[in-house]
């Protein structure tokens, strides 16, 4: 019992769960996290991906080109989540520009 009481702990207080930075094609990649049980807010998540994110892209030497994102508050039964889509673009590359993030509708109503 004791052995296990270590790694459970550990990995509480680390809490984070997620794959890292995965490729949806050419130069462009997605980033998905859930929280730990301590962090309540989807956008403080969502912050800690774009940290991320930049950084990766820095490493390859371009810069961060947000595409979309998403993140949803701690509620009962779920962890803070939140997903991160950016290319990694070249300083020169004409697609770089200034982000305009639009927000998704979390409801669509349809009339007919």
């Amino acid at each position: 019992m004791r052995h296990l009481l270590v790694p459970t702990i550990a990995l509480l207080i680390t809490g984070c769960s997620g794959l890292g930075v995965v490729p949806m094609g050419r130069d462009t990649y997605m980033i998905a996290r859930e929280g730990s049980f301590t962090t309540f807010s989807g956008g403080a998540v969502k912050a800690e991906l774009y940290q991320e994110a930049n950084r990766f892209c820095e490493s390859k030497g371009e810069q961060l080109m947000p595409l979309k994102d998403s993140s949803i508050d701690k509620g009962y039964g779920r962890h803070a989540s939140a997903e991160v889509q950016f290319r990694c673009l070249d300083s020169n590359d004409p697609e770089l520009r200034r982000p305009t993030m639009e927000t998704e509708p979390s409801m669509k109503i349809k009339f007919e």
